[in-house]
């Protein structure tokens, strides 16, 4: 039986937005490496952050916590968080704790790099 590997990459930057390129179970055990990547990227001045989502297979709390703070310090140095390629499972979170209606969610990388709003 083959394990899902888990992570967290930066994929690099797509013009004003930093990317993390997220797989597997993001749970308990991947929060801290979130973190730790949205404090580096927020402490280089990159505040416009995608999480590419697509290869997310299941999201826990812990890491729901680390989106709000993600959003947080990001929106502290008027920067934003937009989400892409969401499935089923971390949609149905996002709804039933309401960050559906705070963060831009996006079917994919291309719409969520796009420019901000004026």
């Amino acid at each position: 039986m083959l394990v899902p590997v888990s992570g967290v990459a930066r994929s690099g930057d797509a013009g004003m937005w930093s990317v993390l390129v997220l797989s597997g179970d993001m749970d308990v055990a991947m929060a801290p490496l979130l973190r730790t990547a949205v404090a580096e990227l927020v402490a280089e001045g990159r505040v416009h952050l995608v999480w590419d989502l697509a290869a997310v297979t299941f999201m826990d709390s812990a890491c729901l916590g680390t989106l709000v703070y993600a959003m947080r310090s990001t929106e502290a140095q008027r920067g934003r968080v937009r989400l892409a390629g969401a499935g089923a499972q971390v949609r149905r979170l996002l709804e039933l704790t309401g960050l559906d209606t705070v963060l831009g969610t996006y079917k994919d990388l291309a719409s969520a790099t796009g420019p901000l709003p004026r």
